[in-house]
């Protein structure tokens, strides 16, 4: 466990987005062995009422607030002052199994959900069988292909040790029903999500959509599945499913850690590298780094019309990523910069990704230090910008 000085708070993202600080890291991406915890039980206000968490705490701040770990994979933030009780007993934190997890998440959902269980996925859902076993193979595939990448970029990352669970809804109205909780009216503008505090992504069924609905009727066998998901109409859906299991992937393999210090335009680009689905394939999705033309197109009509961020500006602030006026463009730039760096400096964008990984959760560096952390590995940023514009200028 580790203690701060500064009051634990609710991250202003969430849920979606030195010795201590690598041991603190290991603990949040969860692929460190690490000697058992006692497990702790807390006991504090939220909107009135008494909840209690069980768990093993991570953080500790000078004011009593924690950040606790339930064995289940989620992340609970208790400040200090709205906690009531906390005790500890002998028993040792343990993780849920496959099993256990399941039977956790099917008594948190509306009766009529099933199971479905691949080798590092647990999918509770109430669509088809189909689609569950569809989803399952998509992400085992994406799964794969994203450990590879980076062990090949000479990144400490491995398969997740426990399951990563998924809970799919068969449409979009109980979906809503489910996210409202947790994403508020935002839930509408959005098919599917990861939240880092539970770790879960949720979605509904791609296939029962409605501009897919109007044009194919039959959606019930795997084939069926892969023919509607390959429809033009489906690829930004498809897409966004791929973009948020590569969040969940990317924070349960040990390259980033949860709730931690990631600049928004390395999170957001990292995952828009990986979204673009290869609609030539059966299952949607295959390789990685394929040129991302909804993004490329943004950026390209930008870049001409002079209106690019200076790299100081993405770099060292999250401001153009979150305000809506500015979103749409300052996501397609950070698709292009993380873009440039994976392609044509791998090794150092890899070794920037670990040491971000290092920061202690909860942080939030002053963008001053944060261009410190990036020149480190990428050096002089008019010299970077020069040749980003170079090379970004030859993709067809």
């Amino acid at each position: 466990m580790t203690k701060l000085r500064c009051p634990l708070e609710q991250p202003r993202d969430c849920p979606r987005h030195a010795a201590v600080a690598v041991a603190v890291a290991a603990a949040l991406c969860g692929s460190a062995a690490r000697p058992a915890a006692a497990l702790e039980t807390v006991l504090h206000m939220v909107d009135g009422r008494l909840v209690e968490h069980e768990g093993e705490v991570l953080l500790e701040d000078s004011a009593g607030g924690v950040m606790l770990r339930s064995p289940d994979g989620q992340l609970h933030i208790v400040p200090g002052p709205r906690m009531t009780r906390r005790s500890s007993d002998e028993r040792p934190f343990e993780w849920l199994d496959a099993k256990q997890l399941a039977e956790t998440l099917l008594a948190e959902l509306p009766p009529g959900f099933r199971v479905h269980q691949s080798d590092h996925y647990t999918i509770c859902y109430n669509t088809t069988d189909a689609y569950a076993r569809w989803c399952s193979q998509l992400l085992e595939r994406l799964q794969r292909a994203f450990i590879a990448h980076w062990k090949k970029r000479g990144c400490a990352v491995a398969a997740p040790e426990r399951p990563l669970p998924v809970l799919i809804f068969a449409d979009q109205q109980s979906y809503l029903e489910h996210a409202r909780a947790e994403l508020g009216a935002s839930a509408a503008n959005v098919i599917g999500y990861y939240s880092m505090a539970t770790n879960r992504i949720c979605m509904y069924d791609l296939t029962g959509s409605q501009a897919l609905a109007r044009e194919y009727g039959n959606r019930g066998s795997m084939r069926d599945i892969s023919l509607l998901l390959a429809h033009p109409a489906a690829e930004p859906l498809v897409a966004t499913v791929v973009h948020e299991a590569t969040h969940q992937i990317s924070f349960n393999c040990g390259l980033q850690t949860r709730f931690g210090a990631n600049p928004l335009w390395m999170s957001e680009g990292l995952a828009m590298y990986f979204e673009t689905p290869d609609l030539s394939s059966s299952r949607s999705w295959s390789g990685i780094g394929e040129v991302n033309y909804s993004r490329w197109d943004r950026f390209v009509a930008n870049e001409r019309q002079g209106r690019l961020l200076p790299f100081e500006k993405l770099i060292g602030s999250d401001d153009a990523l979150r305000a809506p006026e500015t979103a749409v463009d300052a996501y397609a730039q950070s698709w292009a910069l993380n873009y440039f760096l994976i392609r044509w400096r791998p090794k150092q964008y890899g070794k920037y990704l670990m040491e971000i990984a290092t920061k202690p959760p909860l942080t939030e560096p002053k963008p001053a230090q944060r261009l410190a952390d990036f020149k480190k590995h990428f050096g002089d940023l008019e010299t970077l910008q020069r040749e980003f514009q170079r090379q970004m200028s030859r993709i067809d």
